[in-house]
């Protein structure tokens, strides 16, 4: 967990697109990072909120607990579904 201050809104292995623990005046709450495996270069580096698209600076006011934890299969499964250009 990265306390409030010092947190520059990425995640811990930002290269890799996945889904982390963040904290902000919305709660805590699960967001998707696109990291630098994801398929537009364009949408890289930022979070997904749902629809909502928020950079690194709109969270870095948050705090940041860390990726959440899944199983292999789960892991695979979303890897194979968010990062198909298209899907």
């Amino acid at each position: 967990m990265h306390d409030l201050q010092g947190w520059d809104g990425c995640p811990d292995a930002s290269e890799k697109s996945g889904w982390h623990w963040i904290e902000d005046g919305d709660g805590l709450r699960p967001l998707l990072w696109r990291g630098e495996d994801w398929p537009e270069p364009i949408d890289r580096g930022e979070w997904q909120d749902g629809y909502v698209v928020l950079s690194a600076r709109d969270l870095s006011r948050g705090r940041y607990h860390g990726p959440i934890t899944m199983s292999p299969h789960m892991t695979a499964l979303c890897r194979a579904k968010l990062l198909q250009p298209g899907s």
